[in-house]
């Protein structure tokens, strides 16, 4: 069976570490991987998450599964780190958060969840994105189709031409944005640009995933998680991939979300139920590191 194997290409970002590793140059500079590092080229450890490690060694008393769902009160906190505390879709609770391993990990459930929805279904993802995005979601047979973002010619946003492709998106199919530190561009929409892209979304009946993997990192955590915060309180379903591994240096430990909206409660329940059957056949049951600490 192997024999007729080819082997599949190198992942860009990968070989770029790679050759940074093998440079000798002591000026180098990790254009690589997106992770936080001191003016030492240091990834250190934060404080606070030491706290939590040491909090966890001292009253962890068992390796149970946590279940499908991961973490209660984890899932909890995290919905509201999202969405503000008192947040419209938290107080219809029309909300349900699932721990996952990792953002990534967060968005191979969604697109599974979107073809639970609709086997085939489309969705739109910003020209450039990350790239393991479109592999993603065509690893779970969605098709994915791009929509205009950043001008390489005059390198800025390129939101007149985004707008009027959204503008033209279908209803049954979903768009990817970016919530905040856009990658790779750096380039995000400010508050009026959300406000016409969530106007679109509810005109037009769009499923918005978002992917928030930075969230603190740009203007603040309230700040970034603004076009999130709008787009929940003007559409009826929504998605919401979430990372840990950025804003608590949690890279190797694996710990992100995934939320899904519905526009009742009872439709939110049914959502959850096949985001659970999605999670049974990936991973079964996702990292407990952050637990109850």
């Amino acid at each position: 069976m192997f024999a007729s194997l080819k082997a599949s290409p190198a992942d860009p970002i990968l070989g770029l570490l790679a050759k940074y590793k093998e440079d000798p140059n002591p000026k180098k500079i990790d254009l690589g991987v997106g992770v936080y590092k001191n003016e030492g080229g240091e990834t250190t450890v934060l404080n606070c998450v030491k706290k939590a490690e040491q909090h966890r060694t001292d009253t962890e008393t068992s390796k149970v599964y946590l279940g499908p769902t991961g973490s209660t009160l984890f899932n909890d906190e995290m919905s509201k780190l999202i969405f503000g505390p008192d947040h419209k879709v938290l107080n219809e609770n029309r909300a349900r958060t699932v721990s996952t391993p990792g953002g990534t990990g967060a968005l191979r459930v969604t697109a599974e969840f979107i073809k639970s929805c609709k086997a085939g279904a489309t969705i739109w993802v910003s020209n450039p994105t990350w790239a393991n995005h479109t592999g993603l979601f065509e690893a779970a047979g969605l098709i994915v189709k791009t929509y205009p973002y950043y001008d390489y010619d005059n390198k800025n946003l390129d939101f007149d031409g985004m707008l009027a492709a959204l503008k033209q998106v279908s209803a049954d199919d979903a768009v990817l944005l970016h919530a905040c530190c856009h990658n790779p561009s750096g380039m995000d929409l400010n508050n009026e640009q959300w406000q016409q892209v969530a106007d679109v979304a509810k005109t037009i009946g769009f499923t918005p995933v978002i992917d928030m993997a930075y969230q603190g990192f740009g203007q603040g955590l309230d700040e970034d998680a603004y076009g999130l915060r709008l787009m929940a309180e003007s559409v009826n379903e929504m998605v919401v991939c979430s990372s840990c591994s950025k804003n608590f240096g949690l890279y190797r430990e694996r710990i992100g979300a995934c939320t899904v909206i519905g526009a009742t409660s009872l439709q939110a329940d049914i959502a959850y139920s096949v985001v659970l059957a999605v999670v049974r056949v990936i991973y079964s049951m996702p990292p407990a590191w952050c637990g109850t600490g």
